[in-house]
This record gives C-alpha cells, sequence and structure tokens, in this order.
C-alpha cells in the first residue's frame, strides 16, 4: 500500500473506537477488498495508481465510514452520545430561562441547531446528528405557527375585501408554506427511514414537543403576550426535554437494538405525561391512554414506511 492508503487507514482506526481485535480485523477485510478490487482494475487495463485511486474512492471519508462502521455495530462513544443528548438539554433550557423569548439568544440558540445538524451532515450523518436534526426540524413547526398567526389576521380583511397587497401577499406565503414545510419534513424522515428507521424516529420524536408548545403559547395569548403566563408550563417543558436528553444518551449508548427499541417507548411515555399535564390535566385516564398510542404510532411509523420501503 501507498503511504495515502497506510494514512487513511490509520485515520479510519483512530476514529472507530471498536477496540483492537475488531479494528484490526476490519482492516485487513478492506484493504484485502482494495488488492482485489486493484486486480480487477489492472486486469481490465486501468494503471496500477489510477486503479488504487478508484478503489479508495468507494470508501469517501475515513470519519463517514467509521461513523457508518459504528452504526452497523451499534456502538457510540460517550462524547458523541452526549452530544446527541445535549440538543434536547438545549432546548429545555432555553424554554425553562425563558431564553426563547429574547432575540439574540433564540437566534444564537437556532443558529447552533443548524450549524451542528449540517456539521454532521457533513460528516455523514451519525448518531447524534439525528437528535440535532430532529430539533432542527422544529423550526418548521416555529415558522408554521407565524405563518398561521398570518392567516388569522388576514383571513377575515381577505373576506371583506379590506386586504392590502402586503395583506395578499402574506396570505398567499402563509398558505403556501404548509405543503412545502410538510414536504421538507417528509422528505427528512423519508432519507432517515433509508438508513434506519430507528433513526427517523428519533428524527421526529422532538416534534410533539414543539407542537405542545405552540399550542400553549397559543393558549396563553400568542407570541408577543404570552410572557409570564407561560412560566410554569416552561417549567414543565423544560422537565419532559430534560429526560428526552436522558433518554437520548441512553439510547445512543445501548448496544443492544431492542433496549433501543424500549427506552424510544418509555421516551414516548413521558412526552404523553408532559403534553397530558400541559394541555389538559383533568383529561383522565382515557385522554392519556389515546394520546399514548397516537404518539406510539407517530414515532413507530418509521418502522411501518421501512418495512414497506
Amino acid at each position: 500500500m501507498s503511504s495515502e492508503q497506510t494514512a487513511y487507514f490509520e485515520r479510519l482506526r483512530m476514529h472507530l473506537g471498536l477496540g483492537d481485535p475488531v479494528e484490526s480485523d476490519l482492516v485487513r477485510e478492506l484493504a484485502s477488498h482494495v488488492e482485489d478490487r486493484v486486480g480487477q482494475l489492472v486486469a481490465g487495463g486501468t494503471p496500477e495508481a489510477r486503479a488504487r485511486e478508484i478503489a479508495f474512492a468507494g470508501f469517501g471519508r475515513p470519519e463517514t465510514l467509521a461513523h457508518l462502521v459504528r452504526q452497523a455495530h451499534l456502538v457510540t462513544p460517550w462524547l458523541e452520545a452526549l452530544l446527541g443528548a445535549a440538543a434536547f438539554l438545549l432546548v429545555g433550557l432555553m424554554i425553562g430561562l425563558g431564553l426563547w423569548q429574547q432575540p439574540i439568544a433564540a437566534a444564537a440558540g437556532g443558529t447552533l441547531v443548524i450549524a451542528l445538524t449540517l456539521y454532521g451532515l457533513w460528516l455523514g450523518r451519525p448518531p447524534w446528528f439525528y437528535p440535532w436534526a430532529g430539533i432542527a426540524l422544529t423550526i418548521p413547526i416555529i415558522v408554521g405557527y407565524v405563518a398561521f398567526a398570518v392567516l388569522q389576521r388576514e383571513t377575515p380583511l381577505l373576506l371583506d375585501g379590506a386586504a392590502g397587497p402586503f395583506g395578499l401577499a402574506g396570505f398567499a406565503g402563509a398558505l403556501l408554506y404548509f405543503p412545502v414545510g410538510l414536504v421538507v419534513v417528509a422528505a427528512a424522515v423519508l432519507v432517515a427511514v433509508r438508513r434506519d428507521w430507528l433513526d427517523a424516529s428519533v428524527l421526529l420524536s422532538p416534534l410533539p414537543c414543539a407542537l405542545v408548545w405552540v399550542i400553549a403559547i397559543q393558549r396563553a395569548g400568542g407570541i408577543t403576550s404570552a410572557g409570564a403566563a407561560l412560566t410554569d408550563t416552561g417549567a414543565l417543558l423544560c422537565a419532559v426535554y430534560v429526560c428526552m436528553a436522558v433518554a437520548a444518551l441512553v439510547f445512543l449508548r445501548a448496544s443492544v437494538r431492542s433496549f433501543k427499541v424500549t427506552t424510544l417507548i418509555g421516551a414516548a411515555l413521558v412526552l404523553v405525561l408532559g403534553s397530558t399535564l400541559l394541555l389538559d390535566p383533568g383529561g383522565g385516564l382515557v385522554a392519556f391512554t389515546g394520546r399514548a398510542a397516537l404518539l406510539l404510532a407517530f414515532l413507530l411509523s418509521p418502522a411501518l414506511v421501512a418495512r414497506h420501503a
């Protein structure tokens, strides 16, 4: 092997974190695959140097390949698991401390979420990417709420024939947003399902909390006037997000797939309990059971999609 190829495998081993026996076997198998591929290309008339470039090109970046191999082995290092859990913790703190009402803090939090999501996408979607991408997908829900507020304000004016040009443009844009937002969320979920339906379920997990928060804001009078009326609600929702952060940490560190599924279901029940206490504390057992069934169906729907894909 050339020095470049030796360096590639050294970088791969540095990012694998699977233990020496497993890493040695894997590198040996990959090197053997490269030599076989080079032999086939050289036999077909390709110069050896070019044949080696082609053989290695299929592996991609060593960091990306290491992420994919670790995911196949259901191994997530502690640092990456903590990074994934931090996505829920960040949102919980922003809601609990009321930072979402401060434009600079809200913009900084949104920028951080988008930046880490794009970075994870660039790395090849490591396990910690999906909690951050799920939080990023809550942004369309927030924007959807703004679009709903625009429709709520402009519809009476439109029916009375009193809407101006800007009002008409805002109404049309808000109306168009909903199918566009739905397509964005559906496309993200389908991409995740192609790799593993559990990843898609993690991607979906922040959306119910975002919906509960939007409903709570609407009941409190809207974004501009909610204020102190959401103090208790924010504290409870913060606790739900902290529980989700713990669940994400356990989920990412779990080495048994069935335990991952169990963790996902347990987190769903925490979500249902939190939403019940926030939206309808007097709903009773029937309402709680109904919400639990709907939420479980929502979070486990990627399994059905994957089965029929």
